[in-house]
């Protein structure tokens, strides 16, 4: 079995489940970037009635199409909320993972993933409720106040977090700072160089930037992330601690992010 014919086989289980009201494939299927190392992003649309047995059903199928040979199931819902498991089958290599999510069918429109402009043009296997009668976009003006609160939550957190990951440093906790180092000051020039060069993917961290950030300032980033060793540290943090502070700068700005939002109640930790 290859790729295409566990698609295939999947395409035919969804169809046959009367509970199956919307299923896509997403991810890499949707930006048009499958390799040989892409895996399944597959969501799958329920009512909220049928949701409970959906993980139970479509295991059932799988298994009797394909054979399973090792699942997991998030006990915690998916950072978006939806349930999700993942799925090794037989005979596959362990790239080709299944990542199922179950959306429940009353998710609101701007909560479903679909959006074309950040989550490419998705590969449909079924539509009973017309989900993709026309494709969905971000909502302008909704997008822009998530990346005014992006911003104004950096800069409110920017002095602290330096000086925490600083801390670290003058106390010889090595591991900690280099932890903190790439949450607490290396995610947010990531999060700025995307503001800048990629608004629309503002909120995707780390992945895709190969396709979403200019070569050198990719090429910044990596010099940035791959510390040496701890006495290379303090130096990586200096530069890195400039590069946001200019930057913040420049977007505040642009972007007049009011004062009052940096008071963001998101707890530090709290990514995409």
């Amino acid at each position: 079995m290859d790729r295409e014919t566990l698609i295939q086989a999947i395409t035919g289980l969804v169809n046959d489940d009367p509970g199956v009201q919307v299923a896509w494939l997403g991810g890499a299927d949707a930006t048009g970037r499958v390799d040989s190392r892409s895996d399944l992003d597959l969501m799958v649309a329920m009512t909220p009635d049928d949701r409970a047995v959906a993980f139970e059903t479509f295991e059932k199928g799988l298994d009797r199409l394909v054979g399973i040979r090792h699942r997991h199931r998030f006990v915690e819902p998916h950072w978006t909320g939806f349930d999700q498991a993942i799925y090794l089958v037989r005979d596959l290599p362990d790239d080709l993972a299944i990542d199922l999510a179950v959306i429940p069918t009353d998710t609101p429109p701007e909560r479903r993933l679909l959006e074309t402009d950040r989550h490419g043009d998705p590969v449909v296997l079924v539509d009973r409720l017309g989900w993709f009668d026309r494709p969905t976009r971000s909502d302008v003006d909704r997008h822009a106040a998530g990346i005014d609160r992006r911003l104004a939550r950096i800069r409110g957190l920017h002095p602290i977090f330096a000086s925490i990951v600083r801390k670290a440093i003058d106390r010889g906790r090595d591991l900690e700072a280099l932890e903190g180092y790439r949450t607490r000051m290396l995610a947010p020039l990531c999060d700025l160089m995307r503001i800048e060069h990629d608004p629309g993917r503002f909120d995707f961290a780390f992945r895709y930037l190969d396709r979403d950030l200019p070569a050198d300032e990719r090429a910044l980033l990596e010099r940035l992330a791959f510390v040496p060793d701890a006495e290379g540290l303090p130096g990586r943090l200096g530069d890195c601690e400039a590069e946001i502070e200019r930057r913040l700068a420049r977007l505040t700005a642009v972007r007049r992010v009011p004062v009052r939002e940096a008071g963001d109640s998101a707890k530090p930790s709290d990514r995409r």
